[in-house]
């Protein structure tokens, strides 16, 4: 399969640069769950090295999504200040590579477990900082008119409903028993919505610890952008800030910075102000869409789709957790 794959590349990246790549490496990326990821290292002939990133389609995923949606993404942020790849190509068939793909330059940085306290030491006042002021320029970045007409084909208000109706569904479609927790957490959102913001920002969808590259102090790339999609930038915030991302110091989200500090940097960055019950809401719809992944997960493990272990880890750990928050969010508000 591999040497298949690494045959097919050289070929294409070969035709496509219109010069001779010999290939030197590739290796697979484990930890994700949308896409099939590879670094690839490829020398032309002066002896020149291209590293690239490929992200291929995979037949059953945690989350289901279009290549397009994030080849898209990515577009929206070229040049500007928020670091992301540097785009190559993308094809939506499998003609080229066997699957449907997307290919950009390779960053320099690594990723961090998400789940892992003190990771970024001793470095966490710095990376915050940019953090959360990017997030901040994705929220208040002004979207090219061609992307944000691909993006809003199916763009409906209230933004809060549009995207809880959609995690909702995938809930009732994949669970395998009933979560009365959950389903008060739902009963919950629809009864007291938010206020609908008319700003429409470029939502990333998975804005987290662990979806970012670092080298020491600074914030080499925002990753992983399969979820992103037109709606409230609060959205955004309130994913970030959830305790999942910092569970053994909730004082601290994303284990960075705390969380009266990143509140103040966002608002900052962005120059949007909060409404805190407005913010409570989409914390809340936070974890219930974090329910609506682990459940899907388990759904895919359960039935042979997708026997990763990620899938099966996502369904029982997380799930707790998430079920925990929601908990806590209803028994403060009741």
């Amino acid at each position: 399969m591999l040497e298949k794959l690494s045959q097919s590349f050289v070929s294409y990246y070969s035709k496509l640069s219109n010069e001779e790549y010999s290939l030197l490496g590739i290796e697979r990326i484990f930890g994700g769950a949308s896409r099939e990821t590879y670094k690839i290292q490829l020398k032309d002939s002066l002896n020149n090295i291209e590293r690239l990133v490929l992200r291929l389609t995979q037949d059953s995923s945690l989350i289901e999504t279009e290549q397009k949606t994030e080849y898209l993404a990515y577009s929206a942020f070229q040049n500007t200040n928020v670091p992301v790849p540097v785009l190559v190509d993308m094809s939506e068939d499998d003609l080229l590579l066997g699957a449907p793909f997307m290919l950009m330059k390779e960053l320099k940085g690594e990723a961090a477990s998400p789940f892992t306290p003190n990771i970024y030491s001793p470095h966490e006042e710095e990376l915050g900082f940019q953090f959360w002021s990017i997030l901040g320029e994705v929220a208040k970045h002004k979207i090219e008119d061609d992307i944000f007409n691909d993006f809003s084909v199916n763009l409906q208000k209230p933004f809060w409903k549009n995207e809880l109706d959609k995690w909702v569904e995938v809930i009732h479609e994949d669970s395998i028993s009933v979560e009365p927790i959950l389903e008060a957490g739902i009963r919950y959102l629809y009864k007291n919505p938010p206020k609908e913001n008319n700003m429409i920002s470029m939502v990333h969808g998975d804005y987290r610890s662990g979806n970012f590259l670092y080298l020491e102090n600074k914030i080499t790339g925002i990753l992983d952008w399969e979820m992103a999609h037109l709606g409230d930038p609060l959205e955004d915030l309130a994913w970030a800030l959830s305790p999942i991302w910092s569970w053994q110091d909730r004082n601290r989200p994303a284990y960075l910075l705390s969380r009266e500090t990143a509140l103040n940097i966002w608002k900052e960055s962005s120059g949007i102000e909060i409404e805190e019950k407005d913010l409570e809401w989409w914390e809340l719809f936070a974890a219930v869409k974090g329910m609506a992944i682990w459940i899907s997960a388990g759904n895919e493990f359960k039935s042979g789709k997708n026997i990763d272990p990620i899938n099966l880890f996502s369904a029982w750990i997380p799930g707790d957790i998430h079920l925990e928050i929601i908990l806590d969010i209803l028994e403060k508000n009741t």
